[in-house]
């Protein structure tokens, strides 16, 4: 299971731009203060003055990386951050920025409380933000926007225009009555949307869009699909303001290839790294995943969320035993945390034990029964004990909570083939697909489903896109190969099966590719049957019928080619059986003595 966006939680943090020559002028006027803990620029009171050596070294802090920082340094601008994006109602990525800060290794310090956001027009309005702010905790997103309408501060004017945005959100999900409904189908849109697009378009024009408001430009700009403008802005946003978790975490959701962003254009700066091992993990790059996250996971071993994302690294490589233990270490260092339970249960699941997956469930249940991750590992639960109609149910319960869950959208539609609804199935795997393109079990989902209605050429298709988001995964070259056999296009099928048994040598594959080589592909080459063959009798351990079938030919074929002592041991092979076979055996026994003489 993939991980889930920061976009529908109150994410997204913003700083003010200024050149190195403004800030220069600024603090030989006495009007600046420079904060040296996260290179934000503060205007303070005209008696406060600060000198310009103090604000180049702001400015040059923001460029150090992350190997020169001192842990006590990095612990200030997490916990900068952490104010900075709660002032902001930006949820998601204060809870990020807290945890990495109370990972590291060091005591606190007077020198590490945040310093306060005050500036002249801040001042001004701060009992009318501090007002609204109170409405927007209690989600009481219009009137926060309509209490700071007229406000001008970079604060005020962000938390007005995020109000505004998830107002929209709030309503369009109001108008969707049920999961699969109509109004759905026909995209309900955020009716909020160009308001703020006109607003955070003027703001940009004047000059005056911090890094905050590019992350909320960025995020209103993919709602409309203008994909490359929002990524622009998201690099603009993680450039102004590094620190905002959230920004890092839509630019990695819009990238469908690691060439998709400049890294010329990203800030030289700590957070780069997490951001580097997270497009790595979303892209399906999961060794390289593994190795960034080890390397980090090497300087913070207490780093919960490193923690977790290297398990999920493990489950994506199918590695469901490393994983296992990583996810038992995440439940002792914090028992009550839910994030990635679902991955977790979905590893109970695949090596089917069922009690562990029960006594998870009811601990989730105890924590917060109205997650929807929660709700997954219930679902996960019933449908291993092969209670589809109920997993459903509790699928249907979390995407109620969250309709941009993938989770619970894919296993869903595991679920409905389950239950032969295929209809439901290809709806289910169809929203996954538009919650994340990059979802390669819903694209195999939809292409498993449509193979089951006997319609090659639509599963064609989906499998091919399954196999260019996982091109080593074994899996999704088999499932080509079937298909490809469907259409009776064998030397595609030859070669989709010559790409999975070099990712995974399996017997099956092995068998299947010897018999297109000797029935289909002409012309006849009885040399690559035989490795075939050869190659499957080795890893295969039983008695199939495939491999004796295997046993026969090998007999056949070394005894034409004057292989005498390997034909009489496969010859062998077939005596330990009755019938057919053992008929075949003594024939070729037979031919095998007289050409010795």
């Amino acid at each position: 299971q993939c991980s889930q966006s920061d976009r529908s939680d109150n994410s997204g943090n913003t700083s003010v731009p200024y050149s190195v020559h403004t800030l220069l002028t600024a603090a030989t006027a006495g009007a600046v203060a420079a904060n040296n803990t996260n290179n934000r620029v503060v205007a303070l009171h005209p008696s406060f003055s600060t000198a310009a050596a103090a604000v180049l070294f702001a400015v040059a802090a923001q460029q150090r990386d992350m190997a020169s920082e001192t842990p006590a340094q990095l612990r200030a601008q997490l916990l900068q951050a952490v104010s900075d994006c709660s002032e902001r109602g930006l949820l998601h990525a204060a809870k990020w920025a807290a945890e990495q800060a109370a990972s590291l290794q060091v005591a606190d310090a007077a020198n590490m409380l945040p310093s306060p956001d005050i500036g002249p027009d801040f001042l001004r309005e701060y009992t009318t933000y501090a007002q609204a702010k109170t409405y927007f905790d209690l989600k009481e997103f219009d009137r926060t926007a309509y209490t700071l309408r007229g406000c001008t501060s970079h604060k005020a004017f962000f938390l007005r225009c995020y109000a505004q945005y998830l107002a929209g959100e709030k309503r369009k999900e109001d108008e969707i009555v049920d999961i699969f409904g109509p109004l759905e189908k026909g995209q309900t849109a955020n009716q909020s949307l160009p308001d703020l697009i006109i607003d955070l378009r003027r703001r940009k024009e004047e000059g005056k869009l911090d890094g905050f408001g590019h992350f909320l430009y960025g995020i209103v700009l993919k709602e409309h699909r203008q994909t490359k403008a929002a990524i622009g802005l998201l690099i603009e946003s993680v450039r102004l303001y590094p620190m905002n978790w959230s920004a890092w975490q839509e630019l990695v959701l819009l990238c469908n290839d690691v060439s998709d962003v400049d890294q010329s254009q990203l800030p030289n700066h700590w957070m780069k790294q997490f951001f580097a091992a997270y497009l790595k993990l979303e892209l399906h790059q999961n060794e390289a995943a593994l190795e960034s996250y080890g390397t980090l996971l090497e300087k913070y071993p207490a780093n919960i969320y490193v923690l977790a994302q290297t398990a999920i690294a493990q489950y994506n490589l199918r590695d469901f035993d490393a994983a296992e233990s990583l996810f038992k270490k995440l439940r002792k260092l914090d028992p009550l945390r839910l994030d990635n339970i679902d991955t977790y249960s979905n590893i109970l699941y695949v090596k089917e034990m069922r009690p562990e997956l029960s006594h998870l469930a009811h601990e989730a249940c105890k924590i917060d029964q109205y997650r929807a991750e929660t709700c997954c590992v219930i679902a996960n639960y019933y449908s291993l004990r092969h209670r589809h109609e109920k997993s459903v149910l509790y699928f249907q319960r979390a995407l109620r909570l969250n309709r941009r869950y993938l989770a619970a959208w894919t296993l869903m539609g595991h679920e409905y083939v389950e239950l032969k609804n295929t209809p439901a199935a290809i709806e289910a795997y169809r929203r996954a697909v538009d919650v994340n393109p990059r979802d390669y079990r819903a694209w195999y989902g939809l292409g498993q489903t449509y193979e089951i209605l006997y319609m090659p050429l639509y599963a064609l298709y989906y499998y091919r896109q399954a196999q260019r988001l996982r091109p080593t995964d074994a899996r999704m070259w088999q499932a080509l190969a079937n298909t490809y056999r469907l259409l009776n296009r064998w030397p595609e099928a030859a070669k989709c099966l010559e790409q999975s048994i070099r990712y995974n040598e399996e017997a099956n594959s092995l068998y299947d590719l010897g018999i297109i080589y000797r029935d289909h592909i002409q012309p006849r080459d009885p040399m690559k049957v035989a490795l075939c063959f050869e190659r499957m009798v080795e890893l295969s351990t039983d008695d199939s019928e495939e491999r004796l079938s295997a046993c026969a030919y090998l007999a056949e074929y070394h005894k034409n080619a004057g292989n005498l002592e390997k034909a009489e041991d496969y010859a062998n092979v077939l005596m330990n059986f009755g019938g057919k076979h053992k008929e075949t055996a003594k024939s070729l026994l037979k031919d095998i003595r007289d050409l010795k003489g």
